[in-house]
């Protein structure tokens, strides 16, 4: 809802309305829970390849229906407008449990929210100023395939406890693969997210792409090396991203517990965690996540210490903690799912990259994930193969690549020394984001083994 009222006060279409009394009715009311979900929207999607050029324009609107009691359930969706009739599937789920309203703090509706689509010249021209970039930055390389998409929607929800709410979303993706000059067929990828498509920035995404490209192509493995590392936001990223079982659901507490020994501090005190469904200018902000629950910050690590995992509502019935607004619908399709909004380590104000890279005096900048990272709770392990730059007085070297990032999954949070300003953010099963940090005696090994 744009206004900011509590969820009670909004205002849904009637045949919303009429739905879910409809639904609430079957049988002789055997379904003491019930909830109707709707979502329209409206996209275009621009795409560069080889020899053509492609717009489209697209409208689309969806409903859900959940219902049922403590015994049994059921879920039904579909395109259009939803109808009071159905038909409505027999119950053959799990038991149900809906939540019920509560006061939301006051959200104003982003100005963004309201700009126009990218038209279709805008997102060519955006896609060709890449193009021509990358080629200027990188003689030889080239953009092979690109695509933004820029939308808008409004959902809204209505449960039989009285949860009301009416909410919009503002997204634009931006993918991106090239390949550098040559004939040994290197290639670099991107994929992004915002807002709005117009805060792309074409020659920053040209020089990054460039500057991937050129390690892969002339980065060497080192042999097994220690040393102080920046790790840069799309790196750190990633390993935020693989280590979410530590952040979110039920089971994250129980893992903490596993590998620090029920020790509270995990980290060192620059090592600030938060999920905020609402942070401002964020591409996911909403007042209200999948179920209709209020957003909010909440604090996962403070300086160090750890607090609590992300948990929606339903999973904090029987524990010590708040729900934090987590529960996410991929689209009207899919049933509510725990997951992080935005999650993110804080930045520190006043602390640029440069400051951390003069403070190396032997060791590497390393700069993105150039595969899968992979993490053993069990044997408290992780690796990622990683590219960059070595490091010597603070200055670059030379590239670095087919190295892989190796240790304790406790002894790389305890690494973590200094936090930049430069926070940035990847789609990764929502937005993760971090600045630049300095972390210590982390490990580098070549790809083919620890040698």
């Amino acid at each position: 809802m744009s206004g900011g009222n509590a969820p009670e006060k909004a205002v849904v279409d009637p045949e919303v309305q009429e739905t879910l009394i409809a639904v609430g009715d079957l049988d002789g009311q055997r379904f003491d829970q019930a909830e109707v979900f709707t979502k329209k929207g409206k996209s275009r999607r621009v795409t560069l390849a080889p020899g053509h050029r492609t717009s489209v324009y697209s409208e689309e609107r969806g409903w859900a229906v959940r219902a049922g009691n403590r015994r049994a359930s059921f879920f039904a969706s579909g395109t259009g407008q939803v109808t009071p009739a159905g038909p409505w599937p027999e119950p053959d789920g799990l038991g149900l449990r809906l939540p019920k309203p509560h006061a939301a703090p006051r959200w104003v509706l982003p100005s963004d929210f309201e700009s126009p689509l990218i038209g279709e010249r805008e997102g060519v021209a955006l896609l060709d100023g890449i193009a021509r970039a990358l080629a200027e930055e990188l003689t030889g390389s080239r953009l092979i395939q690109a695509a933004v998409e820029d939308g808008a929607s409004e959902a809204q929800l209505m449960n039989c406890h009285g949860l009301k709410c009416r909410f919009r979303h503002r997204l634009a993706s931006l993918h991106l693969e090239a390949v550098a000059p040559g004939a040994a067929g290197i290639r670099a990828s991107l994929y992004l997210a915002e807002r709005d498509a117009r805060k792309f920035n074409p020659l920053a995404l040209a020089r990054r792409l460039a500057d991937r490209l050129s390690i892969l192509s002339q980065g060497r493995a080192r042999p097994r090396d220690r040393g102080d590392c920046l790790l840069a936001p799309p790196l750190m990223a990633r390993l935020l991203a693989g280590l979410t079982p530590l952040w979110v659901g039920t089971e994250a507490k129980l893992k903490v517990d596993r590998l620090w020994g029920g020790d509270r501090r995990i980290a060192g005190e620059g090592w600030t965690l938060l999920d905020n469904g609402r942070l401002p200018g964020g591409a996911l902000e909403a007042p209200f996540d999948g179920e209709g629950v209020a957003t909010r910050e909440t604090v996962l690590v403070d300086s160090g210490e750890y607090r609590r995992p992300l948990l929606t509502w339903w999973q904090t019935r029987d524990s010590e903690y708040r729900e934090s607004g987590c529960s996410r619908r991929a689209s009207w399709r899919d049933l509510p799912s725990p997951g992080p909004t935005h999650l993110y380590l804080r930045p520190k104000a006043g602390i640029s990259v440069a400051d951390l890279l003069g403070d190396i005096a032997r060791g590497y900048y390393l700069l993105e994930a150039t595969g899968a990272g992979r993490f053993d709770w069990q044997e408290n392990r992780f690796e990622i193969p990683v590219c960059g730059l070595e490091v010597r007085r603070g200055r670059a070297t030379g590239p670095v690549n087919h190295c892989v990032l190796r240790g304790k999954i406790t002894g790389f949070l305890a690494s973590i020394q200094a936090v930049a300003r430069d926070l940035a953010f990847l789609p990764l099963g929502g937005m993760i984001g971090s600045p630049t940090v300095l972390a210590t005696g982390l490990e580098l090994f070549a790809e083919e083994g620890p040698g």
